[in-house]
């Protein structure tokens, strides 16, 4: 049997390929997990006792991302750094406790949008009317089991979900659902009267909306993501297309304008781009609407 000689410098060619192959097998691995805990919905959980604390990370660590606070205080800190989806919080805490902390959350604009649930062992109910007053979502009384608590996390957020895709068809602002008196309201509500005043310009886009807004652009996007489901872009040409949908509805006697002019009139510059939106939006072609 003839045994091939290696060189001592192909060895090392070798020898350093498969290094090179590891860590690139280490890499792609380390991005997965980096990617897929991005596509986690991030939960803050804000609760003095290490305990309790420890006990909602091991419920939720398997479904949610999971970032941790002892207190109020600290939680407006992590809210900073973190973009946050959903937060739970105890209601009786040192330094700042829940009620504090939920008021200072719905008042700063940049996170008054997160969900959020409280938890107390207390069940006086002009506490918890004072924070539904402040934008708190739900209550959830100590103790409760592991079910009880992702049931409830689950919920909170189908809920807004069903307003959203309520809203996404209606275009009515009321079906999201918002505080009267909150800021996220009066945002959206300034939304709606700068794009129905612009709608029918062709020209007029989100940088604009934005720059009428005058909020940065990832807030913004962070802002209408969270509140009508929506990037911004979507949102500006569903609110067209829900438009055309009326106007198509009022022609179908009248016959005034064709599919052509109404793509134009909502702020459309291609009709052929407007169909292929309208029917996929709607699942039905305008002109079928028109002739039904």
């Amino acid at each position: 049997m003839i045994i091939p000689l290696i060189r001592e410098d192909q060895q090392e060619n070798t020898v350093s390929t498969l290094n090179n192959q590891l860590q690139l097998v280490t890499e792609s691995s380390e991005s997965l997990r980096d990617k897929r805990k991005t596509l986690k919905t991030t939960i803050l959980v804000v609760e003095d006792n290490n305990d309790m604390r420890a006990y909602i990370r091991s419920i939720l660590e398997e479904t949610y991302h999971v970032i941790e606070a002892e207190n109020g205080a600290v939680a407006l800190t992590k809210l900073s750094e973190y973009n946050v989806d959903f937060i739970i919080s105890d209601l009786m805490m040192p330094v700042m406790d829940g009620l504090e902390f939920s008021k200072k959350v719905k008042e700063n604009f940049n996170i008054s949008h997160i969900p959020f649930l409280m938890l107390t062992a207390k069940t006086s109910s002009e506490a918890k009317l004072q924070s539904y007053k402040i934008g708190v979502d739900e209550y959830l009384l100590k103790p409760f089991d592991e079910e009880m608590l992702l049931t409830r996390i689950q919920n909170i957020l189908e809920n807004r979900k069903r307003y959203q895709q309520q809203f996404s068809a209606k275009m009515e602002i009321e079906e999201l659902q918002i505080e009267e008196e909150s800021s996220d309201k009066k945002f959206i509500d300034k939304v709606m009267e700068i794009v129905k005043a612009n709608y029918k310009n062709s020209y007029y886009e989100i940088s604009d909306l934005v720059e009428a807004m005058g909020i940065s652009k990832s807030l913004f996007n962070k802002k209408m993501q969270s509140l009508v489901g929506q990037p911004a872009g979507q949102f500006l040409r569903n609110y067209r297309l829900n438009i055309a949908y009326e106007l198509i509805l009022k022609n179908k006697k009248t016959k005034n304008m064709n599919i052509s002019e109404i793509a134009y009139e909502v702020g459309f510059n291609d009709p052929k781009y407007f169909t292929r939106c309208f029917t996929k939006h709607f699942n039905v072609l305008p002109s079928s609407l028109m002739d039904e």
